[in-house]
């Protein structure tokens, strides 16, 4: 009776290790939860706005204007997100 147990309880035991494993080995993508401050080109240049991701399909928008990030002290030409 005992070898029947440890005969299921073994591939049971190394398939939950491996999920487990597998799922805690992933990379997670912390830039794009990182969320940074948007501007918009209106009246004023670079006017501060929303924050937004800095990736994603959906690019930022603040009163039907596109959002974009500051790029040094010059301007703000780097597209925002949606995430």
């Amino acid at each position: 009776m005992k070898t029947l147990k440890f005969k299921w309880a073994l591939p049971i035991l190394a398939v939950a290790f491996a999920v487990s494993a597998a799922f805690a080995s992933q990379k997670t993508n912390t830039e794009s939860a990182v969320l940074e401050q948007g501007y918009v080109h209106s009246t004023q240049p670079c006017k501060k706005t929303i924050e937004c991701h800095t990736d994603g399909l959906i690019q930022c928008t603040s009163g039907g204007n596109l959002v974009y990030a500051m790029d040094g002290s010059t301007g703000c030409d780097r597209p925002l997100y949606f995430n």
